[in-house]
């Protein structure tokens, strides 16, 4: 099995889309395959970090039943359906939420980032919503080498003769230091100035400000996504 492999399989057991044979067998296989067993517990740590960022939702607990009335109504309609396997369901159901906020925030193009480079732990997360509409818009992984990796989830870009500038708030004193500037969102990573270790509560954001940076070393131009961190869950 190649890396690539593993890192699809601990996904799938981490996001609970295992049926319960397949759930058996991972289990046995990472007993005996510490670089399988690291993986998932990689994954694990990442989603409940990203999750964490997520207001829970008021969630209908008959959602599921009529779900299943509909699907038993399809199927007695002589329509096809494609159903999941009931051994798994209640496994499934568990890892629902947590699933449903990874795919929404996260998209495939996170797994294939995961799958492509190394592992490597980032100090906090943040997801960076869009001011506009408040959806997720990028998402920001800050190490502990003061270095920050965006991942965006929506394509925006800034206006010949203006940038987007990447802020972070480690302190009040201190106020919003410059991470770094850049002409349209992309998976990048940038290496601030010196600072204290990243930490839960910590500020980031990005605004749009004249080429090439903001005149006065602070924010002056509107923000256009921001959001807050949290730490990795230990």
């Amino acid at each position: 099995m190649t890396r690539e492999d593993k890192l699809a399989l601990a996904g799938d057991y981490v996001l609970g889309l295992l049926d319960d044979a397949e759930h058996r067998a991972f289990e046995q296989q990472a007993a005996t395959d510490p670089e399988l067993a690291a993986m998932a517990t990689d994954f694990s740590e990442r989603m409940l970090a990203l999750d964490n960022t997520v207001t829970p939702a008021a969630f209908d607990p008959g959602l599921w039943a009529r779900i299943e009335r509909k699907l038993d109504t399809d199927a007695a309609s002589n329509v096809t359906v494609l159903r999941p396997a009931r051994r798994g369901m209640a496994q499934t159901r568990q890892w629902l939420p947590l699933a449903a906020s990874v795919v929404v925030a996260l998209g495939v193009g996170y797994f294939a980032g995961l799958a492509l480079h190394p592992v490597e732990k980032p100090t906090v997360v943040a997801i960076l919503l869009n001011q506009t509409d408040a959806s997720p818009a990028v998402i920001v992984e800050a190490f502990a080498d003061d270095s920050v990796r965006l991942m965006p989830l929506e394509a925006f870009a800034a206006p010949d003769g203006q940038v987007l500038q990447v802020w972070t708030l480690p302190d009040a004193d201190t106020g919003p230091i410059s991470l770094g500037t850049l002409q349209a969102a992309q998976d990048l990573r940038l290496t601030g100035p010196d600072l204290p270790l990243p930490q839960s509560g910590q500020l980031y954001e990005i605004t749009l400000e004249p080429a090439p940076g903001s005149p006065t070393g602070k924010p002056t131009g509107p923000i256009l996504v921001k959001g807050f961190a949290k730490t990795l869950v230990p």
